[in-house]
């Protein structure tokens, strides 16, 4: 083999090594990136977590009524409404195949106390989807790591530890 063939496939060689070593620079700063992704996601499901909490039994599931909202003369009284067989914390279960329709009335505190409840539902539900995403996303995570065990060959505990196993997927 001539000299200058010999250095070619050297310097291949050499350009070779410092692309792995800076794909296994990068695995490793993703991987160390990891811990602080899960930490900052596992708090933001302890925060929902405890909204939710905070609104336990003080929404309301209904809607808004007006009746004689629109007649000259007459007071507008204010109704919540509820589907049929639907569950509302501030108002209770219906009878089966049953609607909650719950007199509110006219009084201005009653009013914004009705108003509030409905709106802090709307809040509930925007939290439990924000939580079910994240929570999605943490299970994805999970097996997307038992994946990656897996490729290096190694393989993920009940506990969460991963212990080599003769071979991998190479």
């Amino acid at each position: 083999m001539s000299d200058r063939l010999i250095d070619v496939m050297a310097d291949k060689a050499t350009a070779e090594s410092h692309k792995r070593e800076r794909e296994v620079a990068r695995v490793a700063k993703m991987a160390a990136g990891c811990e602080a992704a899960l930490l900052d996601s596992l708090a933001e499901v302890e925060r929902l977590s405890g909204e939710l909490v905070a609104l336990d039994g003080r929404t309301c599931t209904g809607r808004e009524y007006w009746r004689d909202k629109d007649i000259a003369g007459k007071e507008a009284k204010l109704y919540v409404n509820h589907s049929i067989d639907q569950v509302c914390p501030l108002h209770g279960t219906p009878e089966p195949g049953k609607r909650i329709r719950q007199y509110v009335g006219t009084d201005l505190s009653a009013i914004r106390e009705a108003k509030e409840a409905i709106e802090r539902e709307g809040t509930r539900r925007r939290l439990e989807s924000e939580l079910a995403k994240i929570t999605r996303g943490l299970r994805r995570c999970e097996y997307q790591l038992q994946e990656f065990y897996g490729l290096l060959g190694f393989e993920v505990q009940e506990d969460g530890t991963a212990v080599r196993r003769g071979g991998g997927r190479w």
